[in-house]
């Protein structure tokens, strides 16, 4: 071969690799990295602190970021079940799955600047390292992805597009409360016609003394090892409610308190019904996050006296 030749071989190799390196690594102590030559590959090497989602046609952000000894979005409890499974898989992703190479067909696929999702990923050393997460491939299945700045898009298997798909409530935690209901001694309910106080006695379940209707009271002790929510009001909605004065109450306790009455309170629901939507909207005493709570779950939890004595 020519020397020539072998100059022209090797100025066209240093510039394939000063072309790519921008590509290759994002932080130069190898905190993070985003490659593309031979596939798509996003990796951090440090423990995970922050994902914003950004929705680009509306730019509209929500954040899931730590705060030890659990997460949040935009400020509300996380599911942390959700959390860990994203996060085991968000730090090492790869495709070598290619389906275009032309910027004409990334607004089709959701991979735009403009439309899709970007994901910033910051780390304890810092970020963010992003990646844009698009529309799903409903024939071969997965997500479309692609690096900023690159023409190339690839199908991202697994199950860490359809996490990062979801919205923001979808991140929530719905389990307002868990309540052993094996150390409830008292269960007791305040609405409109007064108070009621079901207590639990060597026979079973009484109300004044008189026996309670023990599948009404049932239906009560089957939702509290996780009350959970059917779904979440708006941020403006739930800080317009008032629970200074509730529609009803619902205050269990347990055994093993410290006062004369020997008796803990183990949770205590505040209720207010939305008559517009048709639900209800409830707060613990001791918490500040507002819940939906569907109809037929808060008349199981907060019955009448007439569904707990019926003549």
């Amino acid at each position: 071969m020519k020397r020539r030749q072998l100059v022209l071989i090797g100025v066209l190799l240093a510039g394939a690799v000063l072309l790519y390196l921008p590509r290759l690594l994002s932080d130069s102590e190898g905190r993070g990295s985003l490659s593309i030559p031979d596939g798509f590959s996003f990796q951090v090497s440090e423990p995970v602190t922050r994902v914003d989602v950004v929705e680009l046609a509306n730019g509209r952000t929500f954040r899931l970021e730590r705060a030890a000894p659990e997460w949040t979005v935009d400020g509300h409890r996380a599911d942390m079940p959700k959390i860990e499974t994203m996060l085991t898989a968000i730090g090492d992703l790869s495709s070598d799955a290619i389906v275009a190479r032309n910027p004409t067909n990334h607004e089709a696929l959701g991979v735009g600047d403009s439309n899709g999702r970007r994901i910033d990923v910051y780390t304890e050393g810092g970020g963010p390292y992003s990646f844009h997460l698009g529309d799903r491939d409903l024939g071969a299945g997965g997500y479309f992805v692609r690096v900023p700045d690159s023409a190339e898009v690839f199908r991202l298997d697994g199950p860490v597009g359809g996490f990062l798909s979801r919205d923001r409530d979808g991140w929530r935690q719905r389990v307002i409360a868990r309540v052993n209901v094996d150390a409830v001694r008292d269960i007791m309910i305040r609405r409109s016609a007064g108070e009621i106080v079901i207590r639990r006695e060597d026979d079973g379940w009484s109300i004044d003394g008189r026996a309670a209707d023990s599948s009404t009271v049932q239906g009560i002790l089957a939702l509290l090892p996780a009350v959970s929510a059917s779904d979440f009001p708006t941020d403006e909605e739930a800080a317009a409610v008032d629970f200074s004065t509730p529609d009803a109450e619902l205050d269990v306790f347990a055994e093993g308190g410290t006062d004369v009455t020997d008796r803990e309170l183990v949770l205590g629901l505040r209720f207010v019904q939305d008559t517009a939507a048709g639900d209800w909207l409830v707060r613990t005493v001791d918490g500040s996050e507002v819940y939906r709570l569907a109809p037929f779950t808060a008349r199981r939890l907060i019955p009448e006296r007439t569904e707990l004595l019926p003549e």
